[in-house]
């Protein structure tokens, strides 16, 4: 989405921005995020054999621009979510909750290093049913995976329902099919896999709770700080600053494409989303776009590698977009320190105050 070549329009009106989402569409984000990041596995810029083998579409050939902006997203999750469970108290267990997971692999990236992974760790994946069930379907056709998962028959790796929905729910990963807009839906759905709200447990929200009604993404924030009691992190990443030039084109895009960001003008900016996280019964929030991200808070050897591998001359473009979205991490209690310093900001509490 270069600047220059774009009319740049007049803000949604509420009515325009407010309408309800095409659910079909929305759902269909997690093939363009996957064929994204299968895209960037193939030249290199992070390891990921696995969503090209879950995915039936073509990895796309993105543009240098996309490719980088992809892989700061996907290292910022990555790292969010490494240092929390090498951080979690060993062999006292630990849970991670991806919210809205779509074809997103990162069980699988855990689970294939000894030096990432732990025997404690129980992974939940959640979003809608016809999302999930195609995941399941694409996993039961590839028996090369079935080992990562602890099973070896089709028996082993899918139950059935009470719905009838064929499940995956194994000593390690297990995939909660919930419409998550539903607070009782969702809560229900956790609680009978097997959420546990004794353990550490840090919930994952990657371009999910922004094409959600604030009020909804507002519960979703709520239940997350609840349902568990012993310490706990989200880290969120997805679009802000629909306000300004660059920001209205990636509103009407979206809207265009049937995706509307249902919630990006209640909470339009980093502060907003802090103060958000902080009313929702979270601790203390940590929130930077995503050129801070990329210039303090990601190794810089592996900036400097990916640098080489294609040749990219968008900068001004590059800042634009990547001044538009945002990591955020939340924690809670706020007597246990261990948990506030494990971020992708590694900041004691000292300098956060």
């Amino acid at each position: 989405m270069a600047s220059g070549g774009y009319a740049f329009p007049a803000a949604p009106t509420m009515d325009e921005w407010r309408r309800p989402p095409d659910d079909g569409a929305v759902q269909c984000t997690h093939i363009d995020a996957a064929m994204a990041k299968a895209s960037c596995a193939k030249l290199g810029y992070f390891q990921d054999p696995y969503t090209e083998q879950l995915i039936r579409s073509r990895p796309s050939s993105g543009s240098p621009l996309i490719h980088r902006g992809y892989w700061s997203r996907v290292e910022a999750i990555r790292q969010s979510v490494l240092r929390f469970v090498q951080e979690a108290p060993a062999k006292e267990g630990v849970q991670v909750v991806n919210l809205g997971a779509g074809f997103d692999t990162l069980y699988f990236w855990l689970r294939e290093d000894a030096s990432r992974w732990r025997d404690d760790l129980i992974y939940f994946e959640v979003d809608f049913p016809e999302v999930l069930g195609k995941k399941i379907s694409a996993i039961s056709r590839r028996q090369n995976l079935w080992p990562m998962l602890d099973v070896s028959s089709m028996e082993e790796l899918t139950t059935r329902s009470s719905m009838g929905m064929r499940e995956i729910r194994t000593k390690h990963c297990r995939m909660v099919q919930a419409d998550m807009r539903i607070s009782s839906e969702l809560s229900a759905a956790m609680e009978s896999c097997g959420l546990r709200a004794d353990l550490p447990t840090i919930f994952i929200a990657e371009c999910v709770l922004v094409y959600m009604q604030a009020a909804h993404g507002d519960g979703i924030i709520q239940w997350a700080a609840s349902a568990v009691s012993a310490p706990s992190a989200m880290v969120m990443y997805e679009q802000t600053n629909p306000h300004d030039r660059f920001g209205k084109v990636m509103v009407k895009n979206l809207a265009e494409r049937g995706c509307p960001l249902l919630s990006v003008f209640d909470y339009p900016s980093m502060e907003a989303q802090k103060n958000r996280f902080l009313e929702k019964g979270w601790s203390r929030c940590q929130v930077k776009d995503m050129n801070e991200i990329y210039k303090n808070h990601l190794d810089q050897s592996e900036v400097e590698r990916i640098h080489k591998l294609e040749l990219m001359d968008e900068f001004e473009e590059w800042h634009l977009i990547q001044g538009h979205y945002f990591v955020l991490c939340a924690s809670r209690p706020e007597t246990d320190l261990w948990v506030h310093n494990c971020t992708i900001f590694n900041k004691t509490p000292a300098e956060e105050n």
